[in-house]
């Protein structure tokens, strides 16, 4: 059923990394304590909770989902591999000049270093974009 893939080793490298990176993102997610009482704004807590959880349950699918492409359908995992970098830099633009004035990200360790590992995900993502736009990967 799962085909040999055959990709250079650094796509499967930033594949990893990226992995990695989401679980990380997901254990921030469910384990923060978000609080309401210390800020003079609630409205922005819960708008980030709110974000939270819809960003979260986007990497969840597609945790899951892109494998399954990859090592299924490799023609289709270029297209997949491109909107999740285009999904991923367009919420780190979106979340750069809009949102971190209206949103208010708990002051924690944590939190920081995800916003602080973001390019490094990003950086990824468009490398693996690359290899499979102009790389002749194939599935055995």
């Amino acid at each position: 059923m799962i085909k040999k893939l055959q990709v250079p080793k650094l796509f499967l490298a930033c594949c990893l990394i990226c992995y990695l990176y989401m679980i990380l993102v997901i254990y921030v997610i469910i384990n923060q304590y978000f609080t309401t009482s210390n800020t003079e704004s609630p409205e922005k807590v819960l708008a980030t909770v709110e974000l939270a959880y819809v960003r979260m349950m986007m990497i969840v699918v597609a945790f899951f989902g892109y494998p399954i492409v990859l090592f299924s359908y490799l023609k289709y995992a270029k297209h997949v591999t491109i909107a999740l970098t285009a999904w991923a830099i367009a919420m780190y633009i979106d979340d750069q000049f809009i949102l971190y004035k209206i949103l208010e990200y708990p002051d924690e360790v944590s939190v920081r270093v995800v916003l602080l590992l973001r390019p490094i995900l990003l950086i990824c993502l468009i490398w693996m974009s690359f290899e499979l736009t102009y790389n002749k990967s194939t599935v055995e």
